[in-house]
């Protein structure tokens, strides 16, 4: 029980110290104002009921017929009135602190993380220097270089150049009008001769006599009886 307590403790004083560590002068400063904005606020708030209360108490007064009376509620409140108008102008410099102070800080805080950025693009910059990126971008452009040659000659090996591409092209259009006549030569040695007519008048037929009078005679038609 007694050890437990006593490590339940300690552990809580140092969670203390480490919070009051934390803490800088500007945080109690700024915790002070508020402090200060919030007690004024309250006693703004107070001045304000009391201004109500004396104005009735005046007027209740008045009604009853003592004006001496209702007249010291009047001062009472005047002076309530001053007070309140002190107590704004108050508020309104404690809040415009804490406005400032609260600016300020974001502006450290920008300031620091501008000062770790630029602490960090110079450490970069040591590890790798303007020189460095230059030999860097030359060393790449030579192998590029280097695949492109490789390429050139895979593609000599394995095929031809573009000058004997066109070489064969061009024998190539050569040998059309020649294949051409050939196809056309073969195919005038395959059709035959055709016999040349003659160009005589063929002699007359001789017919014999019996024949001619039997087809001069006009044939004979059965009548029926």
């Amino acid at each position: 029980m007694g050890g437990s307590f006593s490590s339940s403790s300690s552990s809580s004083s140092a969670k203390k110290a480490v919070n009051a560590a934390s803490i800088t002068a500007t945080d109690r400063a700024v915790l002070d104002l508020k402090n200060a904005r919030d007690r004024l606020q309250r006693y703004r708030s107070q001045l304000e009921k009391d201004e109500v209360k004396l104005t009735e108490r005046a007027k209740a007064a008045k009604a009853n017929g003592d004006t001496r009376r209702a007249m010291h509620y009047l001062k009472v409140k005047r002076h309530k009135t001053k007070e309140a108008d002190n107590v704004n102008a108050q508020l309104l410099t404690v809040m415009q602190m804490v406005d400032t102070i609260s600016s300020k800080q974001n502006e450290n805080e920008l300031l620091t993380a501008l000062r770790t950025g630029k602490d960090a693009l110079a450490a970069l910059h040591q590890e790798m220097s303007v020189d460095d990126v230059i030999q860097l971008m030359d060393d790449v452009e030579d192998q590029n270089e280097a695949e492109r040659e490789i390429n050139d000659l895979l593609a000599q090996g394995a095929g031809l150049d573009d000058m004997d591409v066109e070489a064969l092209e061009a024998e190539l259009l050569e040998l059309v009008p020649q294949e051409e006549e050939k196809e056309a030569e073969e195919k005038e040695a395959k059709v035959p001769d055709m016999p040349v007519a003659p160009s005589d008048k063929l002699p007359e037929a001789k017919v014999p006599a019996k024949q001619k009078e039997a087809t001069s005679k006009p044939a004979r038609v059965a009548v029926a009886s």
